[in-house]
C-alpha cells in the first residue's frame, strides 16, 4: 500500500513574541506539494496551530497539544522540516511526541540544519528513520517508494537527496493548506513568499545557501507568472514575495518576467531580492508601473569585509554599481532596501566606519526611495564561516558561540554572540548600534513619506511611534 504521507512545519521555541509568523512556509508546501502528485499527502503547521513556546512550561503544554494532534491524524511517514536552526529544538521535540504515540511511523527530517549537521539527528533512540540532505522532492519520493515495498534503515540512514531539475518546479497545490489558511488567518495570508527559481552561483560566507547546488534553475517565465496569479487569486495577499535567493540571474529570462509580470499587473504588492548588476535602466522603467518592492543584499559598505564575505571580488566597482541601479530606482519612484549585516568575523572600527561613512553620503543627498536595514551576523551551522571558524579566530581575533541551538534561549539573540574581532569585544560589540542611534533621524528624515511608512510597518517597528507616521496613518491612503 502507498504510505500516507504528513508533512510538518514543527515551530521554533523560545523566540520574541515581536517576531512575526510566516503563514505560508513555502518551501515545505512545494516539497509536499510535488509528492502530492504520487501519494497521500497532508500538510500542517505547529507553529500557527499551536504557537510558538517561549518557556519549559509552555513547550510541555505544547508537546501535549502535538500529541493529541498526532494521536488524531492518519499517517505512515511523518516528514519533519527543520528548515534551519532556529527550529532545531521544536524538531526534536516533536519527533520524540511522534516517537511516542506512534513508534511504528517513519520519521524523516530535512532542511538546512540536517543538511550541515546530519549527525545532530542520530540519536539512541533513533528519532528518525531518514535524515535528508539537499533539496528533499526526489529523496522523498524514494523514501516513499522504499516504504511501500516493506523497506526501512534499522538504524538512522543520513539520504542525500539530488537536485531538483528545473521542469519539476511545479505549482503549489493550495488544497493542502485551504484548511490551516482559512481556520486561523480568515482566508487572506499578508505576505505570500514564492520560490521560481533554485540555486545561487554565489559563494556568500555568512549564506547557508551554498550548502545546495549553485546551478541556476528556473521556471519557464509564462509559469512563473502563472504562480504568482494563483496566489493571487486564491489568498488576495497584501504582497507576494519572490523568495529566490538570487532573482534574475539570466538576463533574458529576467526581461520576459518583467514584461510579463507589467501585462499582469497585480494590485498587491510585489517583492524580491537580486544583485544591482541585475537589473538595469529598462527593467526599472518597466517595474515603475507597479506597486514594488526591491531588496539589495549590500551586506557591508566596506571593501575588505565585502571580499570576506566572497559578496564580489571587485567591492569598489559592486558599491559604485548599487548606487547607479538605486538612483535610478529613486528617481522612478521605487521602494528599495539596502541590507546592512553588521559584526561579520573580520569587523574592525574602521571598517565599521567606511560602512556608515558610505551611507551617510547617500542620506546627505537628500529623501529617497532607499531603505537602509540593519542587522547583526548570525551564525549559522553550514556556512563557509562556520566550517573556517579557526582561521577568523587566529587571523582577527574573533570568537563564536557554541551550540547555541541546543540551548533553551532566543535563538536570535544566541546565534549573535559574536565577537568580529580583537577591536570589537564586550560592550564594543554594540558599538555598530550605537553608531546607528546615532543617525537613526537621518535615516528617517532621509526617507519619501512611502518609504518611511513602509520602514515603520515592516523594518523599524518603533518608527511606528513616531508623529510623521501616525500622520501618514491617518491622512494617507494605504501604499
Amino acid at each position: 500500500m502507498p504510505p500516507k504521507i504528513l508533512f510538518v512545519y514543527p515551530s521554533s521555541f523560545f523566540i520574541s513574541p515581536l517576531m512575526p509568523v510566516e503563514e505560508i512556509k513555502s518551501p515545505l508546501l512545494g516539497l509536499a506539494s510535488f509528492v502530492s502528485r504520487r501519494y497521500d499527502v497532508e500538510y500542517t503547521d505547529f507553529e500557527i496551530l499551536y504557537g510558538r513556546p517561549d518557556s519549559a512550561i509552555k513547550v510541555r503544554r505544547f508537546e501535549r497539544k502535538v500529541a493529541e494532534h498526532l494521536s488524531n491524524a492518519d499517517f505512515e511517514i511523518l516528514a519533519i522540516s527543520c528548515w534551519t536552526s532556529v527550529s532545531y529544538l521544536a524538531t526534536m521535540s516533536v519527533a520524540k511526541v511522534a516517537r511516542q504515540i506512534k513508534p511504528e511511523a517513519l520519521i524523516v527530517v530535512g532542511g538546512y540544519h540536517p543538511t550541515a549537521l546530519p549527525f545532530d539527528f542520530v540519536t539512541e533512540e533513533k528519532l528518525f528513520d531518514y535524515i535528508v540532505q539537499g533539496e528533499g522532492e526526489y529523496g522523498m519520493l524514494d523514501i516513499a517508494a522504499k516504504y511501500a515495498d516493506g523497506l526501512r534503515p534499522e538504524k538512522s540512514k543520513i539520504y542525500k537527496s539530488p537536485p531538483l531539475r528545473s521542469d519539476d518546479i511545479i505549482d503549489y497545490d493550495w488544497s493542502l493548506v485551504d484548511n490551516l489558511i482559512n481556520t486561523n488567518f480568515s482566508g487572506r495570508v499578508g505576505t505570500f513568499n514564492l520560490f521560481l527559481s533554485r540555486g545561487c552561483p554565489f559563494r556568500c560566507s555568512f549564506c547557508m545557501e551554498p550548502l545546495k547546488p549553485s546551478a541556476w534553475r528556473v521556471l519557464a517565465p509564462e509559469l512563473a507568472i502563472e504562480q504568482i496569479r494563483n496566489a493571487i487569486e486564491h489568498y488576495s495577499p497584501a504582497a507576494v514575495g519572490v523568495g529566490d535567493a538570487c532573482f534574475g540571474v539570466q538576463s533574458g529570462w529576467r526581461k520576459e518576467f518583467i514584461s510579463r509580470l507589467v501585462e499582469l499587473n497585480p494590485s498587491c504588492w510585489i517583492l524580491f531580492e537580486t544583485r544591482p548588476d541585475y537589473i538595469d535602466e529598462d527593467d526599472i522603467r518597466k517595474l515603475s508601473r507597479l506597486k514594488i518592492e526591491i531588496q539589495f543584499g549590500v551586506e557591508s559598505c566596506s571593501p575588505q569585509i565585502l571580499q570576506l564575505m566572497n559578496k564580489t571580488k571587485h567591492p569598489e566597482k559592486f558599491l559604485s554599481a548599487f548606487l547607479e541601479t538605486s538612483r535610478a530606482l529613486s528617481e522612478n519612484g521605487i521602494v528599495h532596501g539596502g541590507n546592512i549585516i553588521f559584526n561579520h568575523p573580520g569587523e574592525t572600527k574602521a571598517t565599521l566606519n567606511e560602512t556608515y561613512s558610505f551611507i551617510d553620503t547617500q542620506l546627505d543627498r537628500g529623501q529617497s526611495y532607499l531603505i537602509w536595514t540593519c542587522h547583526g551576523y548570525m551564525h549559522f551551522p553550514g556556512s563557509e564561516i562556520y566550517q573556517k571558524q579557526r582561521r577568523y579566530e587566529k587571523e582577527f581575533g574573533a570568537k563564536f558561540p557554541g551550540k547555541w541551538w541546543y540551548e533553551e534561549t532566543d535563538p536570535f539573540v544566541s546565534s549573535r554572540q559574536v565577537v568580529p574581532s580583537s577591536e570589537l569585544v564586550g560592550d564594543e560589540t554594540e558599538l555598530w548600534r550605537k553608531m546607528y542611534r546615532e543617525r537613526e533621524q537621518k535615516f528617517k528624515d532621509g526617507l519619501t513619506d512611502i518609504a518611511f511608512r513602509i520602514a515603520a510597518q515592516s523594518y523599524y517597528p518603533g518608527w511606528s511611534k513616531d508623529r510623521r507616521y501616525q500622520e501618514l496613518v491617518n491622512f494617507e491612503p494605504e501604499p
